[in-house]
């Protein structure tokens, strides 16, 4: 697993994800660190789908937290959607979650991404 899902809200995903190239205040797991090499978007709700992906350039503390700021080597780019499955809901992330850059670029739903 080397690529972390985090969902985001439309004005964030464009001024953060999109234009300042970085996402941060994300929870990971200490042994994850080291393995992301990939971010990705999920928009939320009407998106409902994982649109975009960036290549992660540094990993540091965000602030005084037990969080972390990602930055990305580029600008993000549009990869085919990932959707929701259906009409279930109970997929979509609510905090970060890890898949692979492969599994990503295959996959056609959500389910595709945890199963």
């Amino acid at each position: 697993m080397d690529t972390i899902v985090v969902p985001a809200q439309e004005e964030g995903f464009k001024e953060t994800f999109i234009g300042e190239k970085c996402w941060y205040s994300i929870r990971i797991s200490a042994s994850m660190i080291s393995k992301i090499k990939y971010i990705a978007a999920y928009q939320v709700a009407p998106i409902s789908a994982i649109t975009h992906v960036a290549e992660v350039e540094r990993i540091e503390k965000y602030k005084d937290t037990a969080k972390y700021i990602l930055y990305f080597k580029g600008d993000a780019k549009q990869i085919k959607k990932v959707s929701l499955s259906g009409q279930s809901k109970t997929k979509a992330p609510q905090s970060p979650r890890y898949t692979s850059y492969a599994k990503l670029l295959e996959a056609n739903t959500l389910e595709d991404l945890w199963a």
